[in-house]
């Protein structure tokens, strides 16, 4: 009867810890989840189609890619236009879209111009993160400032690993 007892408390244990783990599917909701939490909190307007003129709180859903949204805040169509191969000079704020979030990178005048190269379509560059590059498509100029809500499939492998989105916020240039 002890034995029994035993086995039963270990079942119960068992089953009770992996009702308790999250599946990657679970997570991928959660993730979804606040990242529409995050845009119902700080009213922005979800758009379809990329505008001409842009609202202080548009982001457009591009298109082939789930839960990615850009908001364009400067761009300069006579300037030099970015392609596959040249080497990208970036400087960007990664913030957390929860509540009560703290930016987890950031620049300041300390940090010089441009303190992030990476060659623009090598997923092999150690700062490939292919929402910035889904990012770069959209406003493709040199001297481009924009914004991005960015889901974990599209950050770094890191966030990728933890089912973690981020907020951007972007400037580049292309290296002479």
């Amino acid at each position: 009867m002890k034995n029994y007892l035993s086995v039963m408390v270990v079942l119960a244990l068992l089953l009770t810890g992996c009702q308790a783990t999250n599946t990657y599917s679970k997570l991928l909701k959660k993730e979804k989840a606040l990242i529409e939490e995050y845009i119902a909190r700080e009213g922005i307007n979800v758009v379809d189609e990329k505008p001409t003129v842009w609202g202080e709180k548009d982001y457009y859903a591009v298109p082939g890619y789930d839960n990615l949204y850009i908001h364009i805040i400067e761009e300069d169509t006579t300037a030099r236009k970015a392609e596959a191969g040249q080497t990208i000079l970036m400087r960007y704020k990664k913030y957390g879209l929860t509540a009560y979030s703290d930016t987890t990178r950031y620049w300041t005048t300390d940090d010089g111009g441009y303190p992030i190269s990476f060659t623009l379509g090598d997923v092999s560059d150690n700062y490939y993160c292919a929402g910035w590059t889904v990012a770069i498509g959209v406003l493709p100029y040199s001297g481009g400032h924009c914004r991005i809500i960015c889901p974990s499939k599209m950050g770094f492998t890191e966030d990728n690993n933890s089912v973690t989105p981020y907020g951007y916020e972007l400037t580049y240039k292309i290296k002479p």
